[in-house]
């Protein structure tokens, strides 16, 4: 079961990307700031969860809570929430696993939203001693949704 967990997430990881749930409030953006954009190509800063599978919501990092946030890594702590689809993905059980260490990184710069904008293009997991989803101590994932209208 645990094999076959983590080879659907790390399927589900390569097929959906990495991104955010959407946004709260829509701002202007700041050069000066670092985003994730989320699964409707919103801007997110800070954000208390990050979508991986936008199709279904069945993969996400929540409950995050950030201690360190720059212009080149953002670093806090979450659960990682893994639907297992099985039967279905209506009637699945949602896995947990807590006190993941999140790591944002690789910075992408380039136009949108009518000024430069900075979003994280990587997110690493750090599950710990006891493993996570994919049997390993980390994961990789992309952040690559575009941005709105851009």
């Amino acid at each position: 079961m645990r094999r076959q967990l983590g080879i659907a997430l790390g399927i589900a990881g390569l097929m959906a990307g990495g991104v955010a749930a959407p946004a709260v409030a829509a701002e202007t953006p700041s050069p000066k700031r670092t985003y994730v954009v989320d699964c409707a190509g919103e801007l997110d800063f800070k954000p208390k969860q990050i979508v991986f599978a936008c199709g279904d919501g069945g993969v996400y990092f929540g409950r995050i809570k950030w201690s360190k946030w720059n212009m080149n890594e953002a670093v806090g702590r979450g659960t990682l929430f893994y639907n297992t689809c099985e039967p279905n993905c209506a009637a699945g059980n949602v896995l947990r696993f807590k006190r993941v260490r999140i790591e944002l990184g690789g910075v992408a710069s380039g136009p949108g939203m009518g000024t430069m904008v900075n979003t994280f293009s990587s997110l690493t997991g750090t599950f710990g001693p006891e493993a996570g989803p994919a049997m390993a101590e980390s994961a990789t994932w992309a952040l690559d949704n575009p941005i709105k209208g851009s």
